[in-house]
């Protein structure tokens, strides 16, 4: 295994594993401390900024409550997306990019799978202006893909070959 291939799985475990501890430890504060709420009732939200406010919800669905009670469907689906960032991981040559998308990738899919395999729902609670309400796997798993996206739009094939070529 060559010093780049060590780099890419450290930091993918280091990234996956942080990303798995503030979401988990972020979402058991917030089931500790807020009731469910309803949007709009004044003393169920907590304004973080102008734009910006905590509010407990439960998530039966994946993203904007798509799938909703459909465990069966959600749960195989985020198990084969983890095999497929896997994958990714594997086959893309560049540490930083593959430790650190696949690594919070991995970290926000398991915390929210976690949850939902333990609990029956995944809890949401940052909540912004005509959006619906999300948690702190969301928003890695949002920067992993876009930093996926990033790389293999803008990666280039230049950079890929240097990369992978041998030191000599």
């Amino acid at each position: 295994m060559t010093s780049s291939t060590k780099t890419k799985w450290i930091l993918a475990a280091s990234a996956a594993a942080a990303t798995l501890a503030l979401d988990l430890l972020s979402k058991r504060i917030i089931q500790g401390t807020m009731a469910l709420g309803q949007p709009g009732i004044p003393g169920d939200e907590i304004r973080l900024l102008p734009f910006l406010t905590l509010q407990r919800a439960s998530n039966h669905g994946v993203a904007f409550g798509l799938l909703s009670g459909r465990t069966w469907v959600i749960v195989p689906a985020a198990c084969l997306a983890l095999v497929l960032v896997v994958v990714y991981m594997v086959l893309e040559p560049r540490p930083l990019v593959a430790g650190l998308a696949g690594g919070m990738l991995i970290g926000g899919s398991l915390g929210n799978l976690l949850e939902r395999v333990t609990q029956g729902h995944v809890t949401d609670f940052l909540r912004l202006p005509h959006y619906p309400t999300f948690n702190l796997a969301d928003i890695f798993i949002v920067v992993g893909v876009a930093l996926v996206a990033v790389s293999l739009l803008w990666g280039g094939t230049e950079s890929r070959a240097v990369e992978g070529a041998p030191n000599g």
